[in-house]
């Protein structure tokens, strides 16, 4: 069982607030250290790793 899953399960069981803004403050994070990055190759690994972070959280909210 991978995180998503975990954290969808974990939502559907109620607790989808915590899962929510832990996953929120995720993506945040990740999009301001992917701004300060001056490396391209890094940069770019931080923007695949948000842009499938955005999804998931999406999915997730979708159930509520």
């Amino acid at each position: 069982m991978n995180r998503f899953e975990r954290d969808l399960k974990d939502a559907l069981e109620g607790n989808e607030i915590e899962v929510l803004t832990r996953r929120k403050a995720e993506i945040e994070k990740l999009t301001a250290e992917g701004k300060a990055c001056k490396n391209a190759f890094r940069r770019t690994c931080i923007a695949q790793e948000v842009v499938k972070l955005t999804r998931e959280y999406q999915a997730i909210s979708e159930h509520f």
